[in-house]
């Protein structure tokens, strides 16, 4: 069985300069990990924590990877390279380890609606939860999928989820998450006829086989495995930027906004697992890594998508004077 632990990024859809402030895809990761990694990745990476950042006692400081980068409290005392040598030996951990790593990626919808805002959120969940199932169906391991704590969704029953509108108000991640979980895995314990809000191309796919029980919250503070998740998506999320400026607009890239190096994905490539919705085949995309000396992940030019997001990068550019 494989712990999960869940964690998302570019929920805010806000632009400033022509830019997402968080990125122009919404992003939603998954950190595998199993019971013959579980007490060594928790040891070493308490060594790694007290190296860098003095700390002894995890369970007393809350290690987030926005402010370690940003030199708050924990890496105060640490330059930029430091933080980012942090980072890179941080992904060495995970590649050691070989911890899988799946994360869906969409582009952000432009248009205000809420319906339509929903259903980026329930794309991005669908997709993840996809790719986890495919994960598990290939190593014919079970699941159990581990949240942050989140007051809007931890409480919710069943009953309630089902009734969640997406055209009434705005979802959660969490939310669209259990939503979703609800409705790939509705089947094991009905015999009606599964409902979904993102209707599957091939719906035995999305019946899920090998996640169990149900989505479990955690205060992201008394849990390591949720702060590596959170430093994992991070990192996905600044070198996700990194690529997409690349394609669209390459003298705006900032490469000191980076936490890690140009080589610090190497050890990480047969670990990382991304997809996306796919528009045009209405299914989930799965998609190889393609580390090369400019893009650290991906050369978004070759993707269905890439039309979409330039056109978009158009219009979220500032009206000139």
């Amino acid at each position: 069985m494989n712990l999960i632990y869940l964690d998302e990024s570019g929920t805010n859809y806000q632009t400033k300069d022509g830019l997402y402030v968080d990125g122009p895809f919404l992003i939603m990761g998954a950190m595998f990990i199993s019971e013959d990694v579980y007490w060594n990745m928790e040891r070493l990476f308490t060594i790694i924590i007290d190296k860098y950042f003095g700390i002894d006692d995890w369970l007393g400081n809350e290690v987030h990877a926005t402010d370690i980068w940003f030199g708050n409290a924990l890496s105060s005392q640490l330059n930029i390279d430091e933080r980012r040598e942090f980072f890179d030996e941080f992904l060495q951990l995970c590649g050691k380890f070989g911890l899988p790593y799946v994360f869906s990626f969409n582009p952000k919808h432009l248009d205000q609606e809420i319906k339509k805002r929903n259903l980026d959120m329930m794309k991005a969940a669908y997709c993840l939860l996809v790719g986890i199932e495919h994960s598990l169906a290939n190593i014919h391991q079970t699941g159990v999928l581990v949240c942050d704590s989140s007051a809007s969704a931890e409480n919710l029953k069943i009953k309630d989820i089902i009734q969640l509108n997406i055209e009434k108000y705005h979802l959660t991640p969490a939310q669209a998450l259990l939503k979703q979980f609800h409705e790939m895995t509705s089947w094991r314990s009905t015999q009606g006829k599964p409902s979904f809000t993102i209707q599957p191309k091939y719906q035995m796919e999305s019946m899920s086989a090998y996640l169990i029980d149900r989505v479990h919250f955690l205060h992201s503070h008394d849990s390591l495995f949720l702060q590596m998740c959170d430093i994992m998506t991070f990192i996905v999320q600044r070198t996700l930027v990194h690529d997409y400026l690349l394609a669209v607009d390459r003298q705006r890239i900032e490469p000191d906004k980076l936490p890690i190096t140009s080589s610090g994905w190497a050890m990480m490539r047969h670990q990382i697992y991304p997809n996306f919705y796919g528009e045009e085949s209405r299914d989930v995309t799965f998609c190889d890594i393609a580390i090369g000396y400019e893009a650290l992940l991906f050369d978004f030019t070759q993707f269905q998508f890439f039309p979409k997001i330039k056109e978009h990068y158009k219009q979220i550019q500032p009206a000139s004077e």
